[in-house]
């Protein structure tokens, strides 16, 4: 797998979730808000997506069934919606635990399972935002805060 490409899922799965106008969640995330970095999720080394568009961190429900803990099942999830920058829904289908090392810092953080994502594992705003990752779009870079909750 090339660093500058994640592979992506299929976009024609269907869910099971159902959308209501008036109870969704909108994912706005223009392609200049984004670096891919280096991460462990549950101890396995891959390529993340970390976007600043996003106020939720969201894993593939397909790459989920490679890296997830198989003795602790999703939760159900039971939110409205979650729609993608593109329009359509992610598919919502649980909330995980998982634990995460990015920028020397390694945190347990919840992150939802979606069927319709294309792509494996994108941090977003939460967990940036708890310890204190920065993004510099203009030079492909990312740093940290000494004071995250700010």
């Amino acid at each position: 797998m090339s660093s500058s490409t994640l592979p992506s899922s299929s976009n024609n799965m269907k869910c099971d979730v159902i959308s209501s106008c008036s109870n969704q969640i909108n994912i706005d995330s223009p392609t200049t808000s984004y670096l891919i970095a280096e991460a462990k999720v549950n101890g396995i080394r891959g390529l993340v997506l970390l976007d600043t568009g996003s106020g939720l961190t969201i894993i593939s429900f397909q790459h989920w069934s490679i890296i997830g803990d198989k003795s602790s099942p999703p939760i159900p999830y039971t939110g409205p919606d979650i729609h993608g920058p593109e329009g359509s829904s992610i598919c919502p289908v649980g909330w995980v635990t998982v634990d995460i090392a990015i920028a020397g810092i390694i945190i347990q953080h919840k992150a939802i399972l979606a069927k319709n994502f294309k792509h494996l594992i994108l941090i977003g705003n939460d967990l940036m935002k708890n310890i204190g990752i920065v993004l510099d779009i203009q030079v492909n870079k990312m740093w940290l805060r000494t004071k995250p909750n700010l």
